[in-house]
This record gives structure tokens, C-alpha cells and sequence, in this order.
């Protein structure tokens, strides 16, 4: 495919991205993603919502398992990363049939990985939520809904991949447009499972199943439409070395480090059953208020690590610099925002959550809010040098974070709680992810610090070659 037969929509994201006015660009890419991360969350919290309205016995359980498919999800989500780089690196230097190739293959990989997985973790389910410390009454309550989830996993997979190619292409405002469309339909099935048909907690996540069906349909729609940029080919499909080598190096580093981070939660979970059984769903809860802001900043750094690697590609170094420095200012302004906001309206937004739970259960909440929510600069801080160290193509690195925010930071942090200050209760679970947060913030700057460095030196180099 040489550049002639390439769209004149796919050829102007193209020069946009690489000599468009830097933050416009990352406003641009960003702000699609954004919405999309905006969604994402309102997904999950539309659960703990309609569960808690009508069964505030089971909000434990669904928290956990949705930790447990934050987990497992962490392997699309590596690889997502992965092959966004390697195709924007392509595009960026304009070797449009390559880009197409490297997509066709991951795309395949993946539809064929997401069934195997469905299969899989279906027989082992009970197993799985075992393992994630479940006691037998959580297991009884979460089981449907964790086997309908799985389904959810296996294809969420695919299209992660398949966002992630579109990230890449930087084409994001269809993007936004079919996930508002899916997120419509999750609402609409939600409400007339639950609440028109009382089917039950399972078909909660049976919502959530129809609008993910809904994204791999426009998938494959696109994947057979004659003027798209990845338009699937079979003989389009390249299983060598030369290509799985570097989407390799650099996807399992970042599988494993989300797969290790998500593996963690499911750990502190466990150990936040210790304080009796609705710590682990007020721990959750306050996780998916901080995530509220915090989902943002994530995907920011999505759009941040495409926007870098077309940059690397042409060697604009100096523009690479600036689009770090966008990135950081739009993630300062959101967390700084998102942090007054969240602590002006703590007290209803915990009684919002906190369901049939009453005034006792939003306490809890908002009492490990309190500590959890003042590391939400911090991990703004943290999004921005994440998109620039995936860019750069050093998920390695990316990995190392990870790892140290979980092994280094959350869980001792969370041991030193339990053990040596058992009467502070769960108010412990708030400040160790005080310190897990604000340790890796610190982190990060020291490790962007470096980076910069490098990049202003020109010590970085596009090493993509397929």
C-alpha cells in the first residue's frame, strides 16, 4: 500500500500530528480519549450503583471481581500499548503497508487469544474467585455475574487491540462516537434486565456484554469496508519473528506490570477483608470516586505515548519535549480540578454510593476517600511520564513503575497499617494508598526528569523495525 492509495483523511491525522501546533494535537487525540475513559468509568460505576440499589449484600463481591477482570483484562490492555506503538512508528514514517500488516496480525492474534481465553477461564472460575480470596457467600452471590464478565473479558480484549490501532492512526473521534452509542445500549439493557425484569446481579454484567458486542461489531464493519487504513486481509497476516520480536519487547513488559498492579488490588482486597466484609466494596468505592478523575489522566497518556512515537519517528525531538509538557499541564489542570471538586462534595458523593448501606457505610467510604483522593496529582504526574516512556518505547521501564508502586509502595505500606496500627481500622487502607500514590508520583518525576534528558541529548532512537 503505497501512500497514494491511503485516504486523505488518514494522510492529514498524519502531518497534523507531526506539525499541528503541539497541544492542539494532544487536545486533539486527547480529549476522544478522555471521553471514552469518562464512559469506561460511568460503566463500572453504573454497577456498583444498580447492585448496591438492589442487593447491598453483593457490592463486595462485584468490586472484587471487577478487580479480578482488571486483572486478566491487563493482557489486551499490554498489548493494545504495543501494537499502537509499532504502528504509529510505521505511519509516522509514512510505510502505510507495514502499518497495515502489523495490524492485520495483532488483530488475528487476538480474536483467536480472546476465545481461548473465554474457554478457559469459564472452567476455572470458582477456582479464580478462590483465589482472589472470595469467602464462599461472596462466590454464591458473584458467580453468575463473574461468568457473564468472562465472555465480556475475551472480547474486550479484541477491542482494546482494536482501539488501540485506531489510537494509532488517530482516528478517535469515531471512536468516542460508537463507545457513547455503547455505553447508551449498556444503560438501556441494565435498567430492563434489572430493574423492568429483575433478573438479577448476573445480568448487570449482562449490560455490559452488549455494549462491548456492540464495539466488535463496528470492528469488523470497519475491518471489511474498502477504503480503511487496516482493512483485514488474510494474506495480509505476517507471523515471523521480525514483527512478534519487538511487539513482544514491548507489550509483556507493560502486561505484566498492569498484570501485577491489577493482581495487587485483588491482594489488598484480601487483605482489606480483615477489617470485616464491607471494607473491600468501600475500599473499591473509593477507588472508583478517585478513578473519576484518575481514568482521565490515563488515557491522556494513551494519547501522549502515540503522539511521541510518530514524533520519534521523524526524529523531532524538541517536539516530543513539548508534547510531554502538554501532557503534563492538561493532566495538572484536570487532577488539581478533580481534587477540589471531589473534596467540596466528599460527604454526598459517599452517601451517593454508599446505597442501602446508609450514613455508617458512607463513612467508610469517605473516610478512606479522605487520604486516598490527595494522591490524585500525583498520579496526573504519573499518566504524563507514563505516556512518554511507552512512546519512547521503554515499557521496561514502565514495568519497573508498576512493580514499585505495588511491591514498594501499596502493599508494605498496607502491612506496616495492619499490623502495627490495628486500631486505626480501615481508615489504614486509605493512607496506604496515600503513600502507594504520592510514592509513585515521586517516582515519576525523577524518572521523566531522566528521560528528558535523554531526549533533549537526542540518546533516543526509533528501534521499531519490522
Amino acid at each position: 500500500m503505497d501512500e497514494s492509495s491511503v485516504s486523505e483523511k488518514d494522510r492529514k491525522r498524519r502531518e497534523f500530528i507531526l506539525n499541528g501546533n503541539p497541544m492542539a494535537v494532544v487536545l486533539n487525540i486527547s480529549l476522544p480519549l478522555m471521553a471514552l475513559g469518562a464512559f469506561s468509568y460511568i460503566s463500572s460505576i453504573i454497577d456498583t450503583v444498580v447492585v448496591s440499589a438492589t442487593d447491598n449484600s453483593a457490592v463486595s463481591s462485584v468490586v472484587m471481581i471487577s478487580q479480578i477482570k482488571q486483572l486478566i483484562s491487563a493482557l489486551g490492555a499490554g498489548f493494545a500499548t504495543g501494537s499502537s506503538i509499532i504502528v504509529s512508528r510505521l505511519i509516522g514514517r509514512g510505510e502505510y503497508d507495514k502499518a497495515k500488516k502489523a495490524a492485520n496480525t495483532t488483530l488475528e492474534v487476538f480474536f483467536g487469544l480472546a476465545v481461548l481465553i473465554i474457554a478457559v477461564i469459564e472452567i476455572f472460575a470458582v477456582g479464580i474467585l478462590k483465589l482472589g480470596r472470595l469467602d464462599d457467600d461472596m462466590i454464591a452471590i458473584g458467580i453468575g455475574y463473574f461468568r457473564v464478565q468472562i465472555v465480556s473479558i475475551g472480547i474486550g480484549l479484541f477491542n482494546q487491540v482494536f482501539m488501540g490501532l485506531e489510537k494509532a492512526r488517530g482516528a478517535m473521534k469515531n471512536i468516542t462516537l460508537i463507545n457513547i452509542m455503547s455505553m447508551a445500549l449498556k444503560l438501556m439493557f441494565t435498567v430492563v434486565f434489572v430493574n423492568v425484569l429483575h433478573l438479577g446481579t448476573a445480568w448487570v454484567a449482562g449490560g455490559t456484554l452488549c455494549a462491548d458486542i456492540s464495539v466488535t461489531l463496528y470492528a469488523l464493519v470497519n475491518l471489511v469496508r474498502k477504503n480503511y487504513l487496516f482493512k483485514f486481509n488474510p494474506k495480509n497476516v505476517m507471523f515471523s519473528v521480525d514483527f512478534f520480536k519487538p511487539l513482544c519487547s514491548l507489550s509483556i513488559p507493560v502486561s505484566l506490570g498492569k498484570f501485577v498492579f491489577s493482581m495487587g488490588k485483588v491482594i489488598v482486597n484480601g487483605l482489606a477483608v480483615d477489617y470485616g466484609s464491607d471494607a473491600p466494596g468501600a475500599l473499591g468505592i473509593s477507588n472508583q470516586i478517585s478513578g473519576s478523575v484518575t481514568h482521565l489522566t490515563t488515557y491522556s497518556e494513551d494519547s501522549e505515548s502515540s503522539i511521541i512515537s510518530y514524533n520519534l519517528s521523524q526524529r523531532y525531538y524538541s517536539r516530543m519535549i513539548k508534547v510531554f509538557f502538554c501532557t503534563l499541564t492538561v493532566n495538572l489542570i484536570i487532577t488539581t480540578v478533580g481534587f477540589i471538586l471531589l473534596t467540596v462534595f466528599s460527604a454526598p458523593i459517599s452517601m451517593f454510593f454508599a446505597g442501602d448501606g446508609g450514613a455508617e457505610k458512607a463513612e467508610l467510604i469517605e473516610k478512606i476517600f479522605s487520604y486516598e483522593r490527595v494522591g490524585i496529582i500525583a498520579l496526573g504526574v504519573n499518566s504524563a511520564v507514563n505516556g512518554l516512556i511507552y512512546g519512547l518505547g521503554y515499557t521496561k521501564l514502565s514495568m519497573i513503575c508498576n512493580l514499585s508502586r505495588l511491591f514498594a509502595f501499596r502493599i508494605p505500606s498496607m502491612l506496616i497499617m495492619i499490623n502495627c496500627f490495628p486500631d486505626m481500622g480501615a481508615e489504614s487502607l486509605g493512607i496506604a494508598m496515600l503513600i502507594s500514590n504520592v510514592g509513585i508520583g515521586l517516582m515519576s518525576v525523577v524518572i521523566g526528569t531522566v528521560c528528558l534528558i535523554k531526549i533533549k541529548q537526542h540518546k533516543t532512537k526509533d528501534n521499531v523495525r519490522i
